[in-house]
């Protein structure tokens, strides 16, 4: 029997390396030798059991979004050939007829703990932190005109698939106004990087640190305009206003476990009437909206979680076409068998940077 090594997670801080078999593919799997692997910033508390998610059966392989070959498919699986490049996305829904089918995380959670996400879990646990993953086909999104970029510059995707998931929701259309708060953040500076290069006239962006907006306007451009807020509410959104030009069309909110909502807050009330604020991060407080404020301004607010079933080949048809510039991502790479120093290194993260594993 075939081998590859592979970090599996025994239990909690019980992190190995280990020689694990290589199976052939599911009926509807797909076997991949993996180019480079992303490193979530909080993979370590997730290693550590410090974050309250459900993870996989134990031992599982951790980690979620890589770039690979393909190396095998199963029998009915007929999208991808051996050979082909492949964008593995962690995001997988049960295929039922139903409005609500389980979905999980491979890799990481079952983001609601039914019966059917648990047996979804188990059945697709590991992730791709190893030299070969096990990837449902559902998935799995051939990389078509990428062939001849890198691999380290590929796995720019990986950070960039949430929030474009978010900035489609948004409904985002070109010469719109968009402000992003949390701008400087790992998803945000993604967030902002995307809406220039889907055609935003003017992306507000908003954040707490001055010299890294000022990095986002002079990596892309003119049309990013900085915007910086200190929570008080009124000051706040008459600077994000200023900087919109009266208003903006759509917002997008990016905090991760915000203490305060209160940019938030800032961002919907700097927005035109009918405007859409969508909400991807956390807040540790109640996000509390105004009756008469959102009757008397038409403004709609929604929550997403990650991103449709095609939106990984759309994400990869801008870079492909150069419409989005994958080298603007800081990619800070390590060999697999140095993960735990990945690990370290991603809890660092700012801004446009990426750390990745490359077996």
């Amino acid at each position: 029997m075939a081998t590859h090594k592979a970090w599996r997670l025994h239990a909690h801080d019980d992190l190995r390396f280990d020689e694990v078999e290589t199976h052939p593919p599911a009926p509807d799997g797909v076997l991949v030798h993996i180019e480079a692997a992303m490193v979530l910033s909080y993979m370590g508390q997730v290693l550590t059991g410090a974050v309250p998610y459900s993870l996989p059966p134990m031992p599982f392989v951790p980690g979620t979004n890589a770039i690979g070959r393909v190396i095998a498919t199963g029998e009915t699986v007929t999208h991808v050939r051996p050979g082909e490049r492949v964008f593995l996305s962690p995001h997988l829904r049960g295929d039922v007829p139903d409005d609500e089918p389980p979905q999980i995380l491979i890799g990481l959670t079952a983001t609601v703990t039914t019966e059917a996400a648990l047996a979804l879990q188990a059945r697709w646990r590991d992730g791709v932190f190893a030299e070969i993953a096990h990837w449902p086909a559902a998935c799995v999104t051939p990389l078509s005109g990428l062939d001849d970029r890198p691999a380290t510059e590929l796995i720019g995707l990986a950070k960039l698939i949430v929030p474009f998931g978010g900035l489609q929701r948004s409904s985002l259309r070109g010469g719109d106004t968009i402000i992003i708060n949390g701008a400087t953040g790992y998803f945000g500076s993604g967030a902002v990087m995307l809406a220039v290069a889907m055609g935003a006239g003017r992306v507000v962006a908003v954040g707490r640190k001055q010299a890294a907006l000022e990095r986002l306007r002079d990596a892309f451009g003119p049309r990013v305009i900085p915007v910086v807020v200190n929570g008080d509410g009124t000051k706040d959104v008459a600077c994000i206003r200023h900087a919109a030009c009266g208003g903006a069309d759509v917002a997008l909110d990016l905090l991760g476990s915000a203490k305060s909502t209160a940019t938030t807050l800032a961002s919907l009330r700097a927005l035109k009437r009918g405007g859409r604020l969508v909400l991807m991060g956390s807040a540790e407080v109640p996000l509390e909206l105004s009756f008469r404020e959102m009757l008397a301004n038409d403004w709609e607010v929604v929550g997403q979680f990650m991103y449709g079933r095609t939106a990984p080949g759309q994400l990869a048809a801008l870079a492909a076409e150069r419409l989005l510039d994958l080298s603007k991502i800081i990619v800070t790479s390590f060999e697999l068998a140095d993960f735990r120093r990945a690990v370290d290194a991603a809890a660092m993260m700012q801004g446009l940077d990426l750390t990745a594993v490359v077996p």
